[in-house]
């Protein structure tokens, strides 16, 4: 990298990481008054139920603001006391979330791609995880391995419920089905395209597939 680039990079890092910071103080306080707005609303009003919901509402967009910048925060930044990206064994890691998760592994081979290793670790954890939950289970089938200078892992099954909308999955404001804010899929896909990688998803029929493909080189 030409060193004027690197040196921008920096510097972006750094405001990026600044700004996530500074962002997430006035959200903490927004939050916490909120809280203090409601229990001062119960003793004027008492039991209200519009008021519960509007400020429930309010509270759940407050706090998925705050993972975001959480998010913003950790990604800006490379590792803290780690050296520059090293040769990582993703099928290890992969084979580590997957069982860790419950699915079944039984890929032996070796991949190596340059990355920083728990940045790797976090994504597969995330990766599997919101598989979990993405699919209702029973017929889920899973493969992984090394195909046209790439490593990756692939997870087809049903969607645990009806009118799944793949594009959203990946965004930060993605709420389940039971109405939690998740960016587990989101930061999953940040981590990948910072090493060079891709994670998405595809439809056919009833089944839903997501894809995890890292390049393969080491240092």
């Amino acid at each position: 990298m030409e060193p004027w680039l690197e040196t921008f990079a920096r510097a972006n890092f750094r405001r990026s990481a600044d700004t996530a910071h500074d962002l997430k103080t006035p959200l903490n306080v927004a939050v916490l008054n909120l809280e203090l707005l409601r229990i001062r609303l119960r003793k004027i009003a008492g039991d209200d139920e519009k008021i519960d919901g509007y400020s429930a509402a309010i509270e759940t967009e407050l706090r998925r603001m705050g993972h975001i910048f959480d998010v913003f925060f950790l990604l800006s930044t490379p590792p803290k006391n780690e050296e520059p990206p090293s040769n990582v064994d993703i099928a290890a890691a992969a084979g580590a979330a997957a069982a860790s998760a419950g699915f079944a592994w039984d890929a032996n081979e070796t991949a190596v791609i340059l990355a920083h290793e728990s940045r790797i670790r976090e994504a597969m954890k995330l990766f599997f995880e919101s598989a979990v939950k993405l699919f209702a289970g029973g017929d889920v089938h899973l493969v992984a391995g090394c195909h046209d200078g790439c490593y990756a892992v692939a997870i087809t099954g049903s969607p645990a419920t009806e009118g799944l909308e793949l594009t959203k999955l990946f965004k930060l404001y993605y709420t389940d089905p039971q109405g939690n804010a998740d960016l587990s899929l989101a930061v999953a896909r940040l981590i990948a395209e910072t090493y060079g990688g891709e994670l998405n998803a595809s439809e056919d029929r009833d089944k839903v597939t997501l894809r995890f493909t890292f390049p393969l080189g080491e240092r």
